[in-house]
């Protein structure tokens, strides 16, 4: 399975975002920016390919997955306000535990 390459919804949120900003101050021609909108739709529709593979597998299919397994089908697209859920949710079952003192 291929490595995450790190890149995330928020960057694709960014990159466009940048774009328009670069589009208006006249840093960036149409043609550039048209490029890249193009390729933010690319990588949005591959998104959502993921997501529509993962939601098709069965449920003992899925229950069975780690989180690394899910993360490598999913690809590369991991959105950091998912991922800042699941920490708190870690954060949340830690603090319901027992503290355990001298390890």
């Amino acid at each position: 399975m291929s490595t995450n390459t790190g890149i995330t919804l928020v960057d694709v949120r960014r990159e466009a975002m940048d774009t328009i900003k670069n589009l208006k101050a006249g840093q960036i021609d149409l043609k550039t920016a048209a490029e890249i909108k193009n390729l933010c739709n690319t990588i949005i529709s591959v998104a959502k390919v993921q997501v529509e593979f993962i939601k098709s597998l069965p449920k003992h299919v899925k229950d069975q997955m780690s989180v690394n397994e899910a993360k490598a089908i999913a690809g590369t697209l991991v959105d950091r306000d998912a991922e800042l859920d699941i920490t708190l949710h870690e954060v949340e079952e830690n603090r319901r535990k027992p503290y355990q003192l001298g390890q």
